[in-house]
Parts: structure tokens; sequence; C-alpha cells
């Protein structure tokens, strides 16, 4: 009889441990996970980011469309001119000299570009050895027969020069004074003209071949030139 009572003791008390020992784990278990951090919040990443860098290159399409509207802007006018005995008409878009106090009206197939300091160069774009070279010089600093005589001093030394006709600089349309003159070679020829408007007082050289003949298309563009 005690040793029954002694064995269901037995029983009795391993089941009691078996018992405490399951509820003290599982206790364990719910502690570690109230005591593990969460990083669902901070793994998220925030979609605000997103939102803002639209929002910068939406900001950025305008400033390209204001440069756009700013060249549409630009004076233009009709320019017509002879070509290999071709007439030809072509919008011209307003140009202004980066260093000097004119602007004119430049035709397409040109480039305005500065020199040196008092000295631009209108280049044609298919042929860089045709040119029309322009300096201004205010009336109050110089005078046109002094500009003149620079001129014809250096078309001289070009070669045996021509006087242009009233006819050939009919362009130039309200001028206080105006005078050019040609040297003419084989295939090239060299001229210049001086004028005087506005206050401003005008020396044009320009290099022409037969090949490009832009002598008028030139000639044309240097008429609209006035005081910026």
């Amino acid at each position: 009889m005690q040793k029954k009572l002694v064995s269901i003791l037995a029983l009795l008390l391993t089941a009691v441990l078996v018992v405490g020992c399951n509820t003290s784990d599982k206790t364990g278990d719910s502690d570690a996970q109230q005591n593990e951090p969460s990083n669902t919040a901070s793994d998220q990443k925030p979609s605000g980011n997103t939102a803002g860098e639209s929002n910068e290159e939406e900001e950025d399409t305008p400033a390209a469309n204001d440069t756009n509207t700013e060249d549409a802007k630009q004076p233009q006018q009709d320019v017509k001119y002879v070509q290999k005995g071709v007439d030809k008409t072509e919008k011209a878009t307003e140009s202004a000299s980066v260093d000097q106090s004119y602007k004119l009206q430049q035709l397409p197939g040109f480039t305005l570009t500065q020199e040196e300091p008092g000295k631009d160069m209108l280049v044609s774009n298919d042929d860089d050895e045709v040119f029309m070279r322009i300096e201004t010089i205010e009336a109050s600093q110089s005078s046109f027969e002094e500009v003149k005589t620079t001129m014809q001093d250096y078309m001289n030394a070009v070669g045996e020069t021509v006087a242009l006709t009233a006819e050939e600089l009919a362009a130039f349309k309200d001028v206080q004074n105006i005078e050019g003159y040609v040297v003419d070679f084989d295939t090239e020829k060299v001229i210049g003209v001086v004028f005087e408007k506005d206050g401003l007082i005008t020396k044009l050289t320009i290099h022409d071949n037969d090949e490009q003949d832009l002598t008028d298309a030139m000639l044309k563009m240097a008429a609209t030139i006035s005081k910026k």
C-alpha cells in the first residue's frame, strides 16, 4: 500500500513540474515577442519624396518653354536678296552685338560672333571664308571722313578698287553718309562700305566668292544695322 501511495505521489509531482515548465516557456516567448522591436514602420518608405520630385520636374518645364517663347518674340522681318541670279526672300531675326552698340536683322545660315573687341564677324555657316566684318564707332568719337580714309587704305592694300554705285548701295536707307568699294578677283571679291546713321559710323568688310555669292544678302543685312 505504501508503494502505491509513493508511486501516485511521484506521478503527481512529475505532472506539476511539467505543467510549470510549459507555463514558464509560454510566458518567456510572450515576453520576447513583446520586447522585440517592430521594423514595420521604419521599413516603409515615405511617398512624399516622389511627389516632390515630380513637382520639381514639372517646375523645370515652364523654364524651357520661357526660353522658346523669348526666341519666338524676337523681332523678325522679311529680307529680299539675290543669290546667283535668283530672287530670294527669307525671315531674318533680330540679333544684337555682345560688345558693340548695334543690332541687325540676321538671315538664317549665318552666325554672328565677336572677332575681337570692337569687331564682329557675320559668317556663312556653309563657308567660313565668306563673311562680313562689322565695326561700329560712335559719331561723337570720330568722323565719317576719318573712318572712310581707313577703309580706303585697307581696300587699296587689297587691290585695285572700283567704287560701288548708288544702285548697289540703294538698300541703305536714311543714312547721312555712305561710300563703298569693291576689289574683284577671278572667283572672289572684297567689298568695303562705310556709312553713318543715327549717330553711329559703321565700317563693313565683306569677303565673298562665286560659289556662295552672298554679297547681296550681307549688304541687305548690313542695311538693317541700327543703334540698340
